[in-house]
């Protein structure tokens, strides 16, 4: 008996660490004291039956330090596909990124985009101010789930 709870015991806990150390990083917002400028603009999708491209609601908008690939903020599209992000001012670029997917009755779509390499500015703002102008496409691809035997 007490080889059995040993041996849950240690699946639980082996279980729990993996899951621990393999989670997805933390986004921390930024504190009031940092100095920040921002990035707004629109997300759009494009869907390849569709024409037109369509805004992008609620989908994550993430800034990531363009030499090292770390993420710095992310925020979210509202239903308009509007979105504004602040980030660390500094002497670095940033890359914004776009990842979701997007259900029609009878698909779903992968969807990505980004804009990489962007000189965010050296001024001090906040959204609601004078914020770097930067509109996303996405492209869109049929998802294709894959399972396993």
């Amino acid at each position: 008996m007490r080889t059995l709870i040993g041996f849950a015991f240690a699946i639980v806990l082996g279980f729990t660490s993996t899951m621990i150390g393999c989670s997805a990083r933390q986004m921390e917002t930024l504190p009031d004291s940092i100095e920040r400028s921002c990035a707004q603009g629109r997300v759009f999708y494009k869907i390849p039956a569709e024409s037109a491209p369509v805004p992008y609601p609620s989908v994550t908008v993430t800034a990531w330090h363009h030499e090292k690939n770390q993420p710095l903020t992310e925020t979210k599209t509202d239903q308009a596909g509007n979105y504004c992000i602040e980030v660390p001012l500094g002497d670095f670029r940033v890359d914004l990124r776009v990842w979701g997917m997007v259900h029609s009755p009878k698909t779903s779509y992968t969807c990505t985009g980004s804009k990489d390499n962007i000189d965010i500015g050296t001024a001090s703002n906040r959204c609601g101010e004078n914020c770097k102008k930067i509109d996303i496409m996405t492209d869109c691809k049929e998802f294709t789930q894959i399972r396993r035997r």
